[in-house]
């Protein structure tokens, strides 16, 4: 019984920790916004190819508990994966800082990421934060 609520747990948090380094096609370092126009535009975009309504997308990233666009983003972004998939929602939510902990390994192994998030002033923890919270407000 443990070993198959751990492979749960495990499955939906790697779900969530690998979002982040494929937000779509794995370009999410080349295209992280640095402003409010282009999040939305993106969030837009993502929510339409997730089958998602793009206004409940614009309205989680105005829901953002951050002042900046690329937290945002990520934020949105959280809550868009967590949408489609209910189970990352419920992981994020039971457990938000063990699940960070897993989405910021999942940004480590993204070098490219990881120089845009410093050259925007985030941190890894930031954004891993930024994306388990957004997760957590999608149930």
């Amino acid at each position: 019984m443990v070993v198959g609520e751990y492979a749960l747990v495990t499955a939906a948090v790697a779900t969530l920790a690998i979002s982040i380094a494929t937000i779509p096609e794995g370009e999410l370092a080349a295209r992280l916004p640095t402003t409010a126009a282009k999040s939305q535009a993106l969030v837009a975009k993502d929510a339409r190819a997730r089958g998602l309504p793009a206004a409940r997308a614009k309205a989680a990233l105005a829901r953002a508990p951050y002042p900046k666009a690329a937290l945002r983003y990520l934020y949105a972004s959280g809550w868009l994966d967590a949408r489609r998939d209910l189970t990352s929602c419920i992981f994020a939510k039971a457990s938000p800082s063990g699940t960070a902990t897993r989405v910021a390994a999942a940004v480590r192994r993204n070098p490219t990421l990881v120089r845009r998030l410093a050259r925007m002033e985030v941190t890894v923890a930031q954004a891993a934060t930024a994306v388990v919270r957004g997760a957590s407000s999608a149930c």
